[in-house]
């Protein structure tokens, strides 16, 4: 039930190592498929929720409930793979989001911009120039948008257990490394941890049958699952409002009692319109 959760830097070859390394532990290799998983799940075109998670959003679009959205269906598509275990997972920031999860390997695949550049000419076909373009946009669009998500800078070593540079060797080092690492006694899953994933999953599902219902679509509430408990917190505007949401969550797969913290705002009575 290991999972490997990868996140790699354009050029840094994370992509292929991470295939190897699923193909050589007999897991499951996860990539594309979490965003095909989401739209399959909350009927959305697999277009719009890559366009979501592949760049940042500018500030406007923070504000834009649909990608809100999106981004919450995309979240809840990949703890479904994280839970089911055994999986080794490229991208969508995987090891921020396994936080606190011991047996979940967080490896981060960099390499310096030079042989990225380098990397990146010789696999589309580009010249310098527009190689170390695509490299700096990635790069600015990666930071913005997991600083978005998580508040943090990814590119901070405390966030992950290995952080892997690519710039000598071959492939075939690293994924000997990170073999060895996932086998280890050390990433093997506990019924604590199992359970972690289990609550993170839970969660996630009432966040996106909260943002796929017609009614509570555009309610932010903080959702948090602990042995099928689940916690809402967040603001509202009616009683009715927080008993549609209530209902919502109960409806969740996995969801057993369901406690409440909310904030009633009164709706201003904006006065006649003259």
């Amino acid at each position: 039930m290991t999972i490997v959760a990868i996140s790699r830097e354009l050029g840094s070859g994370g992509t292929a190592v991470g295939a190897a390394v699923a193909k050589e532990l007999g897991f499951r290799y996860v990539d594309r498929e979490v965003i095909l998983k989401a739209a399959e799940a909350h009927h959305v075109p697999a277009e719009k929720l890559e366009d979501v998670d592949e760049r940042r959003l500018t500030f406007w679009e923070r504000f834009d409930e649909e990608k809100r959205r999106f981004v919450v269906f995309i979240e809840s598509a990949f703890y479904a793979h994280a839970e089911e275990g055994n999986v080794v997972m490229v991208g969508r920031g995987g090891p921020l989001l396994l936080q606190g999860v011991s047996h979940a390997l967080r490896v981060r695949i960099m390499a310096p911009v030079e042989v990225r550049v380098r990397r990146v000419m010789e696999e589309y076909k580009l010249d310098q120039r527009a190689a170390a373009a695509r490299v700096r946009t990635y790069d600015r669009e990666q930071a913005a948008r997991q600083e978005y998500l998580f508040g943090v800078d990814w590119t901070s070593p405390e966030h992950y257990d290995f952080v892997c540079n690519t710039a000598g060797g071959s492939w075939a080092d690293y994924v000997d490394f990170l073999v060895f690492l996932a086998r280890s006694r050390r990433y093997q899953p506990t019924p604590e941890s199992l359970q972690k994933v289990r609550d993170l999953s839970l969660a996630s599902r009432v966040r996106a049958a909260l943002a796929a219902d017609a009614v509570t679509k555009n309610i932010d509430m903080g959702v948090t699952a602990q042995d099928g408990v689940v916690s809402l917190r967040g603001v509202v505007f009616s009683p009715a409002m927080m008993e549609t949401v209530v209902e919502v969550a109960r409806g969740v797969p996995g969801v057993g009692t369901v406690t409440t913290e909310a904030v009633e705002v009164p709706q201003m009575y904006p006065g006649p319109i003259m």
